[in-house]
């Protein structure tokens, strides 16, 4: 990463560690709300909900590694601090709680199990179909498959279930089965070719016109919660890291939670959808042209992730 200038700071890619200092702390006023500043090696900020990271002890003037957690449908970066104590992928006896039953990410129920982790905090691990925990048992061990805000995403290290044939970043065939409501929002119901099911919001993949049976590239991306994977449909028309002409719709001026200014270009995609392009602009740029080209970065709920291209 050594060499890049200062624009660079919106190239960031999922996935990647960094490493960034606290250059400050701030409390929302009439809020409850708190925020981490982070500076990134390029100079650019960012800010990092205070509450998630208590148990961190997170200092003004220390440096963190952070990992790119999410680049969300509008490019806005979303950071995750590395933990204290815990990595993702490795295992650790946690004390258990108690289990208790929950509704998964495909509307299906399912037990889980109560844990303590190191800190203290009571975490949640999905249990395979028919794993029993005995009468007395104090501690089960669980692996780390994934860190948000703090909270850890469990499982159990000796699930067979057919699900872990699946690798984070591949593509896989995944067929349509049905339209189910969760939590009274239409979702597409799909499944691997293990009988797994996988959830899709409808709305947001309504220009894609998914039909009952019909078969669908998609990128397993990450971890739910519930230790269920998730899936990204291929986009029919754009691929990553390809370059395209958008037509320019407006460029309009957002603030951060601290009111800092920053401008977002809107275009149109190739099916009409409004898409947000972050920028680099310290000023309101009004003279684009009525195309603009713009490199697709990513694709997240079936929009395109875009950064202009210069």
């Amino acid at each position: 990463m050594q060499g890049m200038d200062k624009q660079n700071q919106y190239k960031f890619t999922e996935g990647e560690v960094h490493r960034f200092t606290i250059t400050g702390f701030t409390e929302i006023p009439g809020t409850e709300e708190s925020y981490f500043i982070l500076k990134n090696p390029f100079g650019g900020k960012h800010l990092l909900k205070a509450i998630h990271y208590k148990h961190y002890h997170l200092q003004v003037d220390q440096s963190i590694n952070c990992k790119i957690d999410k680049i969300n449908c509008s490019g806005k970066i979303f950071l995750e601090p590395e933990n204290p104590f815990y990595k993702e992928g490795e295992l650790y006896d946690f004390d258990f709680l108690r289990v208790v039953e929950q509704v998964n990410s495909v509307g299906e129920k399912e037990q889980a199990a109560v844990v303590k982790d190191q800190f203290g905090l009571e975490q949640s691990c999905s249990l395979p179909e028919g794993f029993k925990i005995e009468e007395g048992t104090k501690n089960i061990q669980c692996k780390v498959l994934r860190i948000k805000k703090g909270e850890l995403f469990l499982a159990i290290p000796d699930n067979t279930k057919s699900t872990s044939k699946l690798q984070i970043g591949k593509k896989y065939c995944f067929q349509v089965t049905e339209i189910k409501k969760l939590n009274d929002i239409e979702h597409y119901i799909l499944k691997d070719d293990f009988d797994n099911s996988y959830s899709l919001k409808k709305d947001m993949y309504a220009h894609y016109e998914f039909k009952i049976g019909q078969k669908v590239e998609c990128t397993v991306t990450k971890y739910h919660t519930d230790a269920h994977l998730k899936i990204e449909p291929v986009h029919s028309h754009y691929k990553i890291g390809k370059t395209y002409l958008f037509k320019y719709l407006r460029t309009i001026e957002e603030k951060d939670p601290l009111g800092n200014k920053e401008y977002v270009i809107l275009v149109a995609d190739i099916y009409g959808v409004e898409t947000k392009v972050r920028s680099d602009l310290n000023y309101l740029k009004k003279d684009f042209s009525d195309k603009i080209s713009c490199k697709v970065e990513g694709i997240r709920k079936g929009k395109a992730i875009l950064s202009l291209v210069k």
